[in-house]
């Protein structure tokens, strides 16, 4: 005999299940539950019940993603996207880095972590089979951020030219990869709008590492004049190559860099 979906749920939660479904609510909270049962103590052993039962999956503490009631023997689980943006809730993040890395072509390596840049909250955690890295980040490198949907959900991601600026500033794999990378992806991108992006970047190393590599890249010296001038006037020198410690090597005077390596 075929088991009804709600059979093994007690009363309270097949009345909150299923209004949660009704109201298309797709994260339960802790005050939702108490809204909806009257009561704080049963509406919290109730979602740690759920919880536990697969029924309810756990973003944070308080916050429940809610496992279709279709979903068969509910081993469930949205796009990981999905899952990042919901756990962030309100917070303004974009998922990048080695996400968006291997998202927009940069490699073929595949992340071990969803790593999700946010403005409040450094923190590991695992939902369901899957990684999760929240890392804090300046307001100020919150830009170029683009939504895609996801299982009619809208995720909050780098685009690609700000993806590349991550790439430069926050490398996978070796130094020289970050130049072929530029390589190959100077004729697939905005080059206006990448410039723009390193322009607005805040830390000034970058732009003159990715200055160098640009040049190296063929772009014209026009374009990359307003970039020059974001790097001032002062004689401070970066490492070329942020992997190498040593700073010996002959120096780039239109871009300030030591050639480390």
């Amino acid at each position: 005999m075929k088991r009804n979906k709600y059979s093994e749920l007690s009363k309270d939660a097949v009345y909150l299940l299923s209004r949660s479904e009704f109201e298309k609510q797709k994260v339960i909270t802790t005050e939702y539950a108490v809204k909806v049962l009257g009561d704080y103590l049963k509406a919290t052993r109730l979602l740690d019940n759920l919880a536990k039962r697969n029924r309810l999956i756990q973003l944070k503490r308080g916050r429940y993603l809610v496992v279709p009631l279709k979903a068969p023997n509910q081993r469930w689980m949205p796009h990981e996207f999905v899952v990042a943006s919901l756990w962030m809730g309100e917070t303004p993040y974009y998922i990048g880095y080695s996400s968006m890395y291997n998202y927009w072509g940069f490699t073929e390596q595949i992340p071990q972590k969803v790593i999700i840049l946010n403005t409040e909250k450094n923190r590991i955690r695992k939902i369901g089979k899957i990684s999760f890295r929240a890392m804090k980040i300046s307001s100020k490198k919150m830009y170029g951020i683009k939504k895609i949907k996801i299982d009619e959900e809208y995720v909050s991601i780098s685009d690609k030219e700000r993806s590349l600026v991550d790439f430069i500033s926050n490398p996978i794999g070796s130094w020289g990869n970050v130049q072929e990378v530029i390589n190959e992806q100077i004729e697939k991108i905005d080059i206006k709008k990448f410039v723009r992006y390193l322009i607005k970047f805040p830390v000034i190393a970058v732009r003159k590492r990715a200055g160098f590599m640009l040049e190296r890249a063929g772009v014209s010296l026009e374009e990359l004049s307003r970039l020059k001038s974001s790097i001032g006037s002062k004689n401070s020198y970066a490492p070329f190559n942020p992997f190498i410690k040593s700073r010996k090597g002959s120096v780039n005077q239109d871009w300030k860099v030591i050639l480390n390596g």
